[in-house]
């Protein structure tokens, strides 16, 4: 290589070199040129930690942007100090027959429907945070008054993290408010006064006698499991019994109603004859000798009902 030729290869090295830079800076910011971003304004109350200039923006899981600033600001109205976050959101370049379709043209109703920003932390390993767009019902949202940014406004809500540090600090201010104290007090009194009651003669003395009585319950119950089948069987002898006296009396009232008829019968009949050899005399000796069997059935059943009244219940003694 000549000497007059050194000067050449340089430059085109040189040149060769810028327009591979131009390259990659092209490459790099495509985003960029091939959009038209549109920017809005955030306010957070809450810790911001994790959140950086280029974090992304999400909707629905969906990056649409990404973070441009991160300020300082104080809100007379909360007494605090709030942090506005001007976030990107990339619009599609290039003519476009329908303009609804596009994300950017369509946020504005989506934040009369109720859109909002959170703060969240998709992995809490990289402890990288995002500002993520979404609908998020009965929360209530934030904004500040007067705008700090003139940009358009997305309302905020409480991240996770700080709606839980609210329920904890609710929790510890209620266990402030509770005389814990006088609780504690209380109930040492109680098991002080339980423990008194527990070593009382008086209530050993009562659970000793309890269990008497449940020793003598249990014998009872055993004897009763025991002799239950033997009452049973005289109740059954003693009904069976009580059932055949009953037959022999209501045998012997219709021998005594069948001896009245009879009689009646002889006495309305006075053609027949009264001599000692008649048949009204012998049928009415016949009939006076049911009438006295029946008598003695009759008292014999009392007898026995006056000697065994229990009889009628348990049966006679054998």
């Amino acid at each position: 290589m000549t000497e007059s030729r050194k000067p050449f290869f340089i430059g085109a090295f040189l040149l060769g070199g810028i327009a591979l830079l131009a390259a990659a800076l092209l490459l790099l910011s495509r985003d960029s040129l091939l959009s038209k971003p549109v920017e809005y304004v955030v306010y957070f109350t809450g810790a911001l930690d994790g959140l950086d200039i280029g974090a992304d923006v999400t909707y629905r899981g969906v990056k649409v942007g990404s973070v441009r600033q991160i300020t300082l600001s104080y809100d007379r109205n909360l007494n605090d100090v709030v942090m506005p976050v001007t976030i990107r959101i990339n619009a599609e370049s290039g003519p476009n027959k329908n303009k609804d379709r596009g994300f950017e043209n369509s946020i504005e109703r989506l934040i009369e429907r109720g859109l909002g920003a959170q703060l969240q932390t998709p992995s809490f390993l990289t402890g990288k945070a995002i500002v993520a767009l979404d609908f998020f019902p009965e929360q209530k949202t934030y904004v500040r008054e007067p705008h700090l940014i003139d940009l358009p406004v997305i309302p905020t809500v409480p991240s996770r993290i700080d709606q839980a540090a609210d329920v904890l600090r609710d929790l510890v201010d209620g266990l402030k408010e509770m005389p814990l104290k006088d609780t504690l007090e209380a109930a040492n009194k109680t098991l002080l006064a339980f423990e008194r009651l527990a070593s009382a003669p008086e209530t050993q003395a009562g659970i000793q006698s309890l269990s008497r009585s449940l020793a003598s319950l249990e014998t009872i119950t055993q004897e009763l499991q025991q002799r239950l089948p033997g009452m049973m069987d005289n109740v059954h002898h003693g009904s069976v019994e009580l059932k055949d006296a009953l037959g022999d009396v209501r045998h012997a009232a219709q021998s005594a109603r069948d001896a009245l008829q009879q009689m009646d019968a002889m006495v309305s009949d006075g053609r027949r004859s009264l001599g000692p050899q008649s048949e009204l005399q012998y049928e009415l000796l016949q009939s006076l000798k049911n009438l006295g069997q029946a008598s003695k059935a009759l008292q014999r059943t009392a007898e026995s009902l006056e000697q065994q009244p229990q009889s009628i219940i348990f049966g006679k003694k054998r």
